[in-house]
């Protein structure tokens, strides 16, 4: 039992509120497993300075540490998306620069101070641990504006590709101390790549491009003892997962199912591909209806081995304590093998 990408910051703040709460960490209060990530710095050091442009009563601008200008709207009670309106890298000369910011060797200023006593605790560890990486695709994506990156995949395609490489250089450069001295139990791989109804780029560029940057990180991970390689992107990924497959992926997250990413269908297409993820958000937020109508869509594959059920990605506020909690115990029964009616 887990909610891997967790709760909201509005959710846990008013559940914790609640007296049936009172203030306990949500994940021991519904008895699900965490998940811990090593605490290594994959940004740029140095770090571009913070500075705030514009603060009004509904909105900061700021430039954040990744030399990214963003919007961000102050909404009550509510996290919202910060709009983006510039980025760090526009051309060659920008992403030369930004280089000399991603030494993947640079062990000193990205590894906890407290390295040595880390490993010692990890070697002894009785939870699961997982290191995060930004992926490829998601440098470029971060870095640079989104318009512009679906233009220059035709106006300067090799240096998208260039930056692909990059990032995985530094990738394999940056973990290599840490699988060294760490057994981990799993990668997870950050690669928002897709809309609700495809890819952001062509299923065969993407096959072009990443394939063989995605076989060289999971044959390096695989080789330090690393199984389980897990592939984050929302949206429509279906036409991208015999790449996945291919390259040595073996699981994703989130299957969001509001874009199509049923976890029952994507089971019968690929029995060995691992999956995190795939219950409705928004069918759990309609009450005992729908959460009973949840469970019955995916009780066929409930408690296979090779998936996680959790929420198709952080639990929002729209869902309801009493309704999480009934939706809890319904997987719970489904997964002892009870009738659900």
């Amino acid at each position: 039992m887990m909610e891997f990408m967790g709760f909201w910051p509005e959710t846990e703040a008013a559940w914790k509120a609640l007296p049936e709460v009172d203030g306990q960490d949500l994940f021991e209060h519904f008895g699900l497993v965490r998940q811990q990530f090593v605490p290594v710095d994959f940004n740029f050091v140095p770090a571009f300075e913070e500075k705030i442009l514009e603060q009004t009563d509904t909105h900061i601008l700021m430039v954040d540490a990744t030399g990214c200008t963003k919007r961000i709207e102050k909404k009550e009670h509510c996290s919202s998306m910060p709009h983006f309106i510039d980025f760090p890298i526009k051309d060659r000369a920008d992403f030369e620069a930004v280089k000399e910011r991603l030494n993947g060797k640079d062990y000193g200023n990205r590894y906890p101070k407290d390295w040595r006593m880390r490993v010692a605790e990890y070697a002894d560890r009785d939870y699961t641990l997982g290191a995060i990486i930004r992926g490829p695709f998601a440098f470029c994506r971060d870095f640079v504006h989104f318009e512009q990156l679906m233009m220059m995949a035709y106006d300067d395609p090799t240096l998208i590709q260039e930056m692909m490489a990059f990032q995985a250089t530094f990738i394999i450069h940056l973990w290599e101390k840490l699988l060294n001295d760490v057994s981990l139990d799993f990668v997870y791989v950050g690669e928002d790549m897709a809309y609700k109804t495809g890819p952001m780029f062509s299923p065969s560029m993407l096959r072009a491009w990443l394939k063989p940057l995605y076989m060289e990180l999971t044959s390096f991970f695989k080789a330090a003892g690393v199984q389980t390689i897990i592939l984050d992107s929302d949206g429509d990924v279906r036409s991208l997962l015999d790449l996945f497959v291919e390259s040595g992926i073996t699981c994703i997250l989130p299957l969001e199912r509001a874009a199509g990413m049923d976890p029952t269908e994507i089971r019968q297409r690929y029995p060995r591909l691992q999956m995190i993820g795939g219950i409705d958000k928004q069918a759990i937020a309609q009450g005992r209806d729908g959460i009973r109508q949840e469970m019955h869509k995916v009780r066929s594959i409930v408690g296979q081995s090779g998936w996680i059920p959790c929420f198709d990605h952080s639990v929002p506020p729209i869902v309801s304590y009493q309704d999480y909690r009934d939706y809890l115990n319904c997987l719970r029964e489904t997964l002892n093998g009870a009738i659900i009616v």
